[in-house]
């Protein structure tokens, strides 16, 4: 079992992981911001889990524009990177199955109130189908995406999640399947485990609580749910939003963690307790290379329907420190059994240098509209199977309803059905980008 150090020790809680909000708060604060000397100062125990007072004081320095103390955090980063992953990353890709949800988040284009957000329900075949597009690109981390839909996780989730456990064993592949949805309880997470689950994913948006009531409003994600799929009146949606990993983990899952950037604007108290949850996690319940927690960095986007995006106008980019984001994550977890995820909410760029610096884990062909890989299936059949082609494309119209039969109108209806935006390039531009950065896309969900 992984055993990470906690540097500034907490009270033990009873059940479940419950951050000290006003602790990490007073760390944040009392940390000077970090130069170059100072960075080189802490840097020099790279390779041990930094104190969370000497990682919040690069974290300052990071955010303080200070490139020197940048480029130090990134250089100290790779290097570990470098020692325990090699050049290799496993690539994953999620497949939406809805776009349907019951909870009201105030950031999100799939929020219950955002009326100008086209929704959709995928069925199960034309997900499979997407499976398959990506099972041939050599992607065999496979993510089913859906909102708050009780329906969609309930019911379609469990069929998918057998049917491809079954498509993976008749083509020969190792994969891993994992969901990310809204959070469930212990019972829940154990029957889709049972189904054939890998892993489950939830992002925690904000580990304060005022943050979190301030921007989710209503529904399941707002109170939590029990055993029977019901919202829990008057629960805590944020504490049972926390404890979500550690039921999934006593269910028999793989976890992912991690909270969305930018959403709460003290980013440095946010950070710090994504890194505690983390170690915490890791020293419960333990972490190795076949069974890793996931550091992922959701990045607070626009959305797509931009008439109703309630996104600050003046919400500062957080492209420019992504990288440094990435690596101060693995400078707080260097070991094989915590894996960073940069993913595609930041240019492919900016996403490769975070890799580069610190991901193990990364997405490549990403398409997060429910059906968004079928327009490339589509292009693939007009030149195998004009036939199959005309039929499918005849199904997706029937689902659409209001658009053309060409792939560009098809690819355009389907972005539109996206969360956040999302920056898009091919499985084959990603990977010849990682490749001449000095990477290499693993072939199965392993690090070689």
């Amino acid at each position: 079992m992984t055993q990470f150090a906690v540097n500034e020790p907490a009270e033990k809680p009873a059940a479940f992981y419950r951050p000290d909000m006003a602790r990490l708060r007073q760390i944040a604060a009392a940390a000077p911001v970090a130069d170059e000397t100072m960075a080189s100062h802490i840097l020099r125990r790279a390779g041990e889990p930094l104190a969370l007072a000497d990682l919040a004081s690069l974290l300052h320095g990071v955010l303080s524009g200070d490139r020197r103390t940048t480029v130090a955090v990134l250089q100290a980063s790779a290097r570990i990177r470098r020692h325990l992953f090699g050049d290799w990353v496993v690539p994953m890709a999620p497949v939406e199955i809805a776009n349907t949800c019951a909870s009201d988040c105030l950031f999100c284009g799939w929020r219950l109130s955002n009326r100008a957000m086209k929704r959709m329900r995928l069925p199960v075949d034309l997900a499979l189908l997407q499976v398959e597009y990506l099972l041939d690109l050599g992607i065999h981390y496979i993510e089913f995406v859906s909102g708050d839909d009780l329906r969609a996780v309930r019911e379609t989730l469990p069929v998918l999640i057998r049917e491809t456990r079954d498509l993976f064993r008749r083509r020969g592949v190792d994969g891993k399947v994992s969901f990310c949805t809204l959070a469930l309880t212990q019972v829940q997470y154990g029957a889709l485990r049972e189904a054939g689950a890998d892993n489950m994913i939830v992002w925690q948006e904000t580990y304060d609580p005022t943050v979190f009531r301030q921007h989710i409003v209503g529904g399941p994600k707002a109170f939590g749910i029990g055993d029977d799929w019901k919202t829990v009146p008057d629960g805590d949606g944020c504490q049972f939003r926390i404890e979500s990993q550690e039921r999934a983990l006593r269910a028999g899952l793989e976890v992912a963690v991690g909270s969305m950037l930018g959403l709460n604007p003290d980013i440095c108290t946010e950070f710090l307790a994504t890194v505690e949850h983390a170690r915490y996690l890791a020293a419960e319940y333990g972490a190795s290379p076949d069974h890793p927690i996931i550091i992922g960095m959701p990045v607070w986007n626009p959305i797509t329907t931009h008439e109703t995006d309630l996104r600050p106008g003046a919400m500062p980019s957080l492209a420019q420190v992504f990288p440094a984001l990435a690596a101060l994550y693995l400078l707080a977890l260097p070991d094989r059994g915590t894996w960073v995820f940069p993913n595609c909410r930041v240019p492919m760029r900016t996403q490769v240098e975070a890799v580069r610096a610190a991901g193990a884990f990364t997405s490549t062909e990403v398409k997060l509209g429910p059906g968004g890989y079928l327009p490339s299936i589509l292009r693939r059949l007009d030149a195998s199977d004009p036939a199959a082609a005309t039929k499918l494309r005849s199904r997706v119209l029937s689902l659409l309803r209001e658009v053309e039969g060409d792939a560009e109108s098809l690819e355009r209806a389907l972005d539109e059905r996206e969360q956040f935006v999302h920056h898009y390039h091919a499985h084959e531009v990603y990977a010849r980008e990682l490749r001449r950065n000095g990477l290499r896309l693993a072939s199965g969900t392993r690090i070689p």
